[in-house]
C-alpha cells in the first residue's frame, strides 16, 4: 500500500462564526495526482493555503511526512514546490524569473535553473514575462514549483485561463512529471472534466466539506455501466432487486430513483421482474455518468451543510 505523504485530520477553519471548512480529513499517498474538486467556494483554497503554511487552522491536524508538530511540518515544507501565478516580473524573462526564485530560495545549484525550464520546455525562451500566454505562464509557475526537486507539488487553479490547447499541455507536463520524475501533486480546480483524465485520486468538497475521497479505479466502477431504475413505488421494487434478482450493489438516488452498479444480467429480465411485481416504470436504461454528474450527484445525495 502506498505511504500518505500529506494528511489533515478533521481540519477546520472559521472565519468569524463562518467555517471555510469543516472536519475536512484528506490522505494524499506518494506517487498520486491527488484532484480536489469543488466549485468555486467550496474551500479548497482554504486547504491548500493552509498546506503552503500561508493560513492556519481553528483546529485539526496537519501532517507532512508524518511530521504533526507545527516546526517539524514547517521544516517539511522545504520539500514541497507550491505554484504562484502572479508573482513574477513582467520585464524578466523565464529564465531571470527562475533565478531570482532559485537564489530566494537558498537553493545553491545554479544549473537548478536550466533543469526546470527544460522540464517544461522553456529552457530556449528568451521573451519576457509580460509577452507569455496563459499557457507558458502555467508553465513557468510550475518551474518555479519545481525548483529544489520537491517530492509535493500543490497547484491550486492552474488551468484557469488556459485555452484547449494550454490545457492539453499541462496534462501532458504533468504526467510525465509525476511519471518520469516521481513528483506527488495535489490539484484543485472547480473544471472538473479536465482533472478526469489526469487525477489518480479524488476528493471531493462542497460548502467547506470532504465529501468522499476515492482512487480513479473505484471511480470508474461507479461511474460506468450503471443501470438507472425509475419506478412508482421504491420499496418494492428494492425487494425485488434483493430477493428476486439477489443484488445487493445499488442506491437509492432520491424519492423513485435506483441505482445500480455493474449489473450485467440485461435490462430485460430487470424489466420483466419489476412488471411482474405489478411496479410502474418510468425509466430503465443503462448509462455511465461524468465526473461532473458523478459530483452533482454525490452533492445530493450527501445533502449536507457544514454548519449542521
Amino acid at each position: 500500500m502506498l505511504q500518505n505523504i500529506l494528511e489533515t485530520n478533521q481540519l477546520n477553519k472559521k472565519y468569524g462564526k463562518e467555517y471555510a471548512i469543516k472536519d475536512v480529513s484528506i490522505h494524499v499517498r506518494h506517487g498520486e495526482i491527488y484532484a480536489l474538486i469543488g466549485k468555486n467556494g467550496a474551500g479548497k483554497t482554504t486547504i491548500m493555503r493552509m498546506m503552503m503554511g500561508l493560513a492556519k487552522p481553528t483546529s485539526g491536524e496537519l501532517s507532512i511526512y508524518g511530521e504533526t508538530e507545527p516546526k517539524k511540518v514547517n521544516e517539511s515544507r522545504q520539500h514541497m514546490g507550491f505554484m504562484m501565478n502572479s508573482s513574477f516580473y513582467p520585464y524578466l524573462t523565464a529564465h531571470q524569473n527562475v533565478e531570482y526564485f532559485r537564489q530566494l530560495k537558498g537553493i545553491a545549484d545554479r544549473n537548478e535553473v536550466d533543469r526546470v525550464l527544460k522540464l517544461v520546455d522553456l529552457d530556449q525562451e528568451t521573451k519576457v514575462f509580460r509577452s507569455y500566454s496563459m499557457g507558458m505562464k502555467t508553465r513557468l509557475s510550475i518551474a518555479v514549483a519545481l525548483l529544489g526537486s520537491p517530492d509535493i507539488v500543490v497547484l491550486d487553479e492552474p488551468i484557469n485561463g488556459l485555452d484547449p490547447q494550454g490545457i492539453a499541455d499541462f496534462r501532458e507536463y504533468i504526467q510525465r512529471l509525476n511519471k518520469e520524475q516521481h513528483v506527488t501533486f495535489i490539484i484543485s480546480s472547480h473544471i472538473l472534466g479536465e482533472l478526469d483524465l489526469i487525477a489518480t485520486r479524488y476528493g471531493f468538497m462542497h460548502d467547506g466539506l470532504l465529501l468522499e475521497e476515492i482512487d480513479r479505479e473505484d471511480l470508474r466502477n461507479k461511474t460506468e455501466n450503471r443501470t438507472i431504475i425509475k419506478v412508482d413505488r421504491l420499496e418494492e421494487a428494492t425487494y425485488i432487486l434483493e430477493q428476486h434478482l439477489h443484488v445487493e450493489d445499488y442506491r437509492i438516488n432520491g424519492d423513485k430513483e435506483i441505482v445500480l452498479s455493474h449489473y450485467t444480467r440485461g435490462v430485460d429480465e430487470l424489466n420483466d421482474q419489476l412488471i411482474a411485481g405489478g411496479l410502474t416504470i418510468y425509466k430503465l436504461v443503462n448509462q455511465s455518468s461524468t465526473l461532473e454528474e458523478y459530483y452533482l450527484e454525490l452533492v445530493k445525495l450527501r445533502g449536507v451543510n457544514k454548519d449542521d
